[in-house]
């Protein structure tokens, strides 16, 4: 049985997910408090303690507000957390994952790194920043048996999206074609998909409703 070692995501998606492979994948969670990824020791010692053969990457930091409005303490806290965090752990699972000769490295991103609306640009552009080194990243490290790709998602039932008022809410399912929003199954056959077929590799995937 593989293993899928989930980076953050203890909340609303993230969790749906787990539940949602848990029959047909070991699932390790590791949120912030088991593996603060703005830490680049404490990343490397943490996967340097376990085995996994697919990472997913959900963790996230996003403060909303105009660009000109947002201070360089807010910025840095999403960039230490979108970018830099991730760079921690795709530097330290990459060798681990070679060594091995197999590995699925599976990016959470969002519709909002193509389309992004107002007062998410630093977490826009974080998300975009991380799609591009994903498709570096495959072409680094294909010969090894290595497959990386993005999953850019729309608007789910779970997690954040409870925070949005009613009325906003609407607006959203309204904007969407398919006129709802997805569900952690859906996520959840692709993260499948994507783990059982190799010739997937260095694409990124939306799964938006048709947005």
């Amino acid at each position: 049985m593989k293993k899928i070692l989930f980076i953050g995501g203890t909340g609303g998606i993230g969790r749906e997910i787990i539940k949602d492979l848990g029959n047909k994948f070991e699932c390790i969670s590791a949120g912030s408090k088991i593996c603060d990824v703005t830490d680049e020791t404490k990343v490397s010692n943490y996967l340097d303690s376990i085995d996994f053969d697919v990472i997913v990457y959900l963790s996230v930091k996003n403060i909303d507000g105009l660009v000109h409005k947002q201070t360089n303490e807010i910025i840095n806290q999403q960039l230490d957390v979108n970018v830099f965090g991730f760079l921690n752990v795709l530097r330290a699972c990459t060798p681990k994952l070679r060594e091995k000769g197999y590995g699925r490295v599976i990016y959470i991103s969002s519709i909002l790194s193509t389309k992004p609306i107002k007062g998410t640009g630093i977490y826009s552009a974080s998300k975009s920043f991380c799609e591009s080194i994903i498709r570096t990243h495959s072409l680094e490290n294909t010969k090894y048996g290595i497959t990386s790709n993005s999953i850019q998602l729309g608007y789910y039932d779970t997690g954040l999206i409870k925070k949005v008022p009613k009325h906003v809410l609407a607006d959203v399912i309204n904007a969407i074609p398919q006129k709802r929003l997805g569900n952690s199954a859906e996520i959840s056959n692709l993260i499948e998909t994507i783990i059982n077929t190799e010739y997937i590799n260095g694409t990124m995937i939306t799964i938006a409703g048709g947005l």
